[in-house]
């Protein structure tokens, strides 16, 4: 699914831990917080790779049974890091992971883990202008659904946004997708319960609560590394998923109206 995917140039840098043990940074942030430019940075300060919604977008079956695992309550901890480890991932933020964090910090309890935040009043308008468009169109569209299967051939892509949108987080009692079509006052309403829910479960100590307008200082002083001679990566997918979205809706009617 490259056509929705923006490039990290950042991911093919050089990575100086060829076989990590295991995650060392979990991100436990919802989706738009700014978790694509957490994404470069943590590529940046820790040389290895970092999980994020792209790359499972991008990778083989495994990337797909692994999530749709985690959702029905499969997955063991051996299983959780058997795939980090095989893979070669040190760090993850962003849906799916942020989803598991929870369980991903008890599989990991050295990891540190790190929450991104933003503006709850504008989290809602960000959603829908972006992620949410894929969601509404498969919805409204057979056609759009197709195409969808025509690039993601995987088993089980049919049905993996929806499971993760309708799947209840830790301590919550809605989903993502409950909060985001209750409008904006139920959106902000999920987001300040949900780190609520991780201040209170995360020790201090383990935790940072950390918006994109701070910048390197305080996730540098967090992982105990040098502030890098280098701007704060400053990424926005925005743009390249509505690109992807009108992308697919002119193929879809392409290949089923033309």
């Amino acid at each position: 699914m490259n056509i929705l995917v923006q490039q990290d140039k950042s991911q093919h840098m050089e990575i100086t831990e060829k076989n990590p043990k295991e995650l060392i940074v979990i991100g436990a942030g919802l989706p738009r917080t700014g978790t694509l430019s957490m994404k470069s940075a943590l590529t940046i300060l820790l040389k290895g790779k970092c999980y994020h919604m792209s790359e499972q977008m991008q990778g083989d079956q495994d990337h797909m049974d692994l999530w749709l695992n985690g959702v029905d309550g499969n997955n063991k901890p051996e299983d959780w890091k058997r795939f980090f480890k095989e893979k070669g991932y040190i760090a993850g933020v962003d849906y799916p992971i942020s989803l598991f964090w929870k369980e991903l910090s008890e599989v990991y309890p050295n990891a540190k883990i790190l929450l991104t935040t933003r503006n709850p009043d504008t989290w809602y308008t960000s959603v829908k202008n972006s992620i949410w468009k894929m969601k509404e169109n498969s919805e409204n569209s057979w056609a759009f659904r197709r195409t969808l299967l025509l690039f993601d051939r995987r088993k089980g892509s049919d049905r993996f946004i929806d499971s993760i949108d309708k799947m209840k987080p830790n301590g919550m009692k809605k989903s993502m997708g409950q909060a985001i079509e209750g409008g904006p006052e139920s959106a902000a309403k999920f987001f300040k319960d949900w780190e609520e829910v991780v201040r209170k479960t995360i020790p201090e100590d383990r935790l940072l609560v950390h918006s994109a307008k701070e910048g390197w200082e305080p996730l540098c002083n967090f992982l105990g590394v040098p502030i890098p001679d280098e701007p704060y990566p400053r990424c926005n997918d925005t743009a390249q998923i509505q690109k992807g979205v009108r992308t697919i809706k002119l193929i879809s009617i392409g290949i089923f109206y033309v």
